[in-house]
């Protein structure tokens, strides 16, 4: 047929853990794709505000120095956000969708990948 009838087809064939693979690329692609559900947003304040502000110095897109600073805060999760191609994820300002920030939570820092 015409390769239109499948919603979603990912290929794992080669991979030497095929099954965690394929779980592995429907979360990236639930991430990256899905709107946020309203009840895994979180405002960013007290400690969602500290773990955003610390993994956004982290990966590099906040300086230390200005962590405490709101406004230097919600630039950088923009800069994130969209870096990482998370626009459908992008939430209202002074929110954030918690989705997004386990990611941060997860990735590597600059430092440690290279």
């Amino acid at each position: 047929g015409g390769y239109n009838d499948r919603y979603i087809d990912l290929r794992v064939d080669d991979h030497p853990r095929p099954i965690e693979e394929l779980i592995r690329l429907y979360q990236l692609r639930q991430l990256y794709f899905e709107k946020p559900r309203p009840e895994k947003v979180a405002a960013i304040e007290g400690t969602v505000k500290e773990e955003v502000a610390a993994h956004l110095v982290r990966l590099g897109y906040l300086s230390k120095e200005r962590s405490a600073d709101l406004e230097a805060l919600h630039e950088a999760l923009t800069v994130y956000i969209h870096t990482e191609n998370f626009e459908e994820r992008q939430v209202e300002k002074g929110k954030i969708d918690l989705d997004v920030l386990q990611y941060m939570k997860q990735q590597p820092s600059p430092k440690e990948v290279g």
